[in-house]
């Protein structure tokens, strides 16, 4: 089960999506995501029980960063009110098919696939 404290975090966080309320909570953020990590890395050992093509990843190599791209964005909030991660061969930037999950409050869940897939393999699927 994931920790409620991530789920508060983010519930705060979507309140107060701004550098300086983030600053001031930085360690909420910091246990958040440790609490995260640990949740990914409880979870990868099962997926690679029935998936084989799990490689010997870690949460750090799925789990993505906090911090929005805003340079193209006419939302300009700093901070993403979510955390995910891509459990997959090579991890959070592979191009192999994989298990997504998304912990938001009200919003989470776990999917499977791939995201983009180039139209060779497209037309493969």
């Amino acid at each position: 089960m994931v920790d409620p404290k991530i789920v508060e975090f983010l519930s705060s966080l979507r309140e107060n999506n701004n550098r300086d309320w983030f600053n001031e909570h930085k360690k909420e953020y910091k246990d958040a995501k440790a609490s995260f990590d640990e949740f990914v890395n409880r979870l990868i050992p099962g997926l690679r029980e029935f998936d084989s093509s799990i490689d010997m990843i870690t949460a750090k190599d799925c789990t993505f960063r906090i911090y929005r791209d805003i340079r193209f964005s006419k939302d300009k909030s700093p901070y993403k009110t979510n955390m995910g991660a891509y459990i997959a061969r090579g991890g959070r930037k592979s191009q192999f098919a994989g298990y997504y999950l998304h912990v938001e409050p009200g919003q989470s869940f776990l999917a499977g696939g791939m995201y983009m897939p180039p139209s060779d393999t497209l037309k493969k699927i």
